[in-house]
């Protein structure tokens, strides 16, 4: 009689213990993906970008005349996570684009690096272009643009060395150092529905970001990926 109580109770101390391991299971993260897709701009629609804004283009939408082309400038997702040894296809959308990737401290944000840009709100929340104090066309687009601007990371690091403008490669943000890949042909953009790859083989933060100088100094035109695997983080 003794033996079969002990029994019981041993049974019963197994089943307590299946949903603890259930819930430690479940608390795991999903391991990150080996590949990802970021669209690298967005393409420009048919009719005026912002219904109803008369400062919208209603012929060349989306092109360098059109004060509202500017909420096409951004990369979707702007944040992404990508395991070490992953591939990273950027899908070009929209015309006047020139992928360049920089690697940057774990915490630099997209608000800090942005205010070395075009300071003030990140211009992807700004509804209407005449708000946009940066806008190329109703703003100080054209002298924000052509000016040089010095890119520092969240530690205070210098990323990016913008020249002022008429420096070659015309209207591109040109800065060698650090740079891990770019993409240009000649002095011009790259076509659409292009597809670039890049694949990562440190872990780390890093800046994907648009060379067009209107469409990164002035819209933001950029987002980062997080590395991530076995032997911690690379970054600074």
């Amino acid at each position: 009689m003794h033996s079969k109580r002990v029994l019981i109770v041993g049974v019963c101390a197994s089943f307590l213990a299946l949903p603890l391991i259930g819930a430690a299971q479940k608390g795991q993260k999903a391991p990150a993906p080996s590949e990802i897709t970021v669209g690298f701009g967005v393409l420009p629609p048919t009719t005026p970008i912002i219904a109803g804004d008369p400062n919208c283009a209603t012929a060349g939408i989306g092109g360098p005349a059109d004060p509202c082309s500017y909420r096409l400038h951004h990369l979707t997702p702007e944040e992404s996570t990508l395991a070490k040894g992953g591939e990273l296809t950027l899908q070009v959308n929209g015309g006047g684009h020139a992928p360049a990737i920089y690697k940057v401290s774990k915490d630099t944000t997209r608000d800090d690096l942005g205010q070395f840009l075009c300071p003030g709100d990140d211009p992807e929340h700004i509804a209407h272009p005449a708000d946009e104090p940066c806008n190329s066309i109703l703003g100080t687009g054209a002298a924000n643009a052509a000016k040089e601007h010095i890119i520092k990371d969240g530690d205070g690091d210098v990323v990016i060395v913008a020249a002022p403008a008429g420096a070659p490669p015309l209207n591109l943000v040109w800065s060698p150092p650090g740079r891990l890949q770019s993409t240009r042909v000649g002095n011009a953009f790259v076509a659409n529905d292009t597809r670039i790859t890049y694949r990562f083989l440190k872990t780390g933060r890093y800046l994907i970001m648009c060379m067009n100088r209107s469409h990164f100094l002035n819209d933001w035109m950029f987002g980062f990926v997080n590395v991530v695997g076995d032997g911690g983080d690379d970054s600074h």
